[in-house]
């Protein structure tokens, strides 16, 4: 009997943790969370973007290189996954954040897409996914920002993090990727959608791709060697997960 109510106990346990845990994992839209010092009302007709998966700010060398980046390149737009709202706050950029997942414990951090730019935007709008990871855990989130050009269109940016862990089916993206290409689809003006889009086997690179193609979107390409594939470092890891290791994660459309 004691047995039994042990197991109870500890079932009783875990459904609160799983509740806590899809409960945490609701993003709660896009916030401001650093202001906008240049008094530009526009981005130029040509921009420089930076993509980065910060990985939550746990190399210790990412503040810094990131700062040492933006004062090299002077980007216009950056676009940041796995990223905190505190996570780096320039001088002369501006920027929204979008909550995707939040740790259900005091202090716990709040993890999330984060867009920077020279000037504000005119639209911001998160999008969070259908489906979980693993049914319970994060939803992954994009977010939507538009901003003036010179011409008088909006350039629409979409800052993306792809859903992961799908072995055997595309299912799961593939209704994300619907949903970024209905507003993509809806937009008059040109587009950027750049982030972590997870393409770490062939059938998922093709999904984007032919998103990508259907909204009239090219691949940026002649980046140097070394971008970021899903390599596990493992032969046997790779195997069981089905990542092909020369395929990189982080693109630009």
């Amino acid at each position: 009997m004691q047995r039994v109510n042990i197991y109870k106990c500890a079932l009783r346990l875990l459904l609160i943790i799983l509740v806590a845990l899809t409960v945490s994992c609701r993003g709660k839209g896009a916030t401001q969370v650093a202001e906008f010092t240049d008094r530009a009302q526009t981005l130029p007709a040509t921009i420089t973007v930076v993509n980065w998966n910060a990985h939550k700010g746990k190399n210790p060398q990412f503040a810094s290189d990131l700062k040492l980046l933006l004062e090299q390149e002077k980007p216009d737009i950056v676009f940041l996954q796995e990223a905190k709202a505190d996570l780096f706050k320039p001088e002369q950029m501006g920027g929204y954040f979008a909550e995707g997942w939040s740790y259900p414990w005091p202090g716990g951090e709040t993890v999330g897409v984060l867009t920077l730019s020279r000037v504000p935007s005119v639209r911001i709008d998160s999008v969070p996914t259908k489906y979980r990871e693993f049914g319970v855990t994060a939803p992954k989130v994009s977010l939507v920002t538009e901003y003036p050009m010179p011409n008088g269109e909006n350039l629409l940016a979409l800052n993306v993090h792809l859903l992961n862990f799908e072995r055997w089916s595309v299912k799961k993206i593939s209704h994300q990727l619907e949903d970024l290409k209905t507003i993509m689809a809806h937009h008059t003006g040109p587009i950027i959608m750049a982030g972590d889009f997870n393409t770490w086997n062939q059938k998922r690179l093709e999904l984007v791709k032919k998103i990508a193609r259907d909204v009239k979107l090219n691949e940026v390409t002649g980046f140097p060697e070394g971008r970021r594939t899903g390599n596990t470092q493992s032969e046997f890891w790779n195997d069981v997960l089905g990542i092909e290791i020369d395929l990189p994660l982080d693109r630009v459309f």
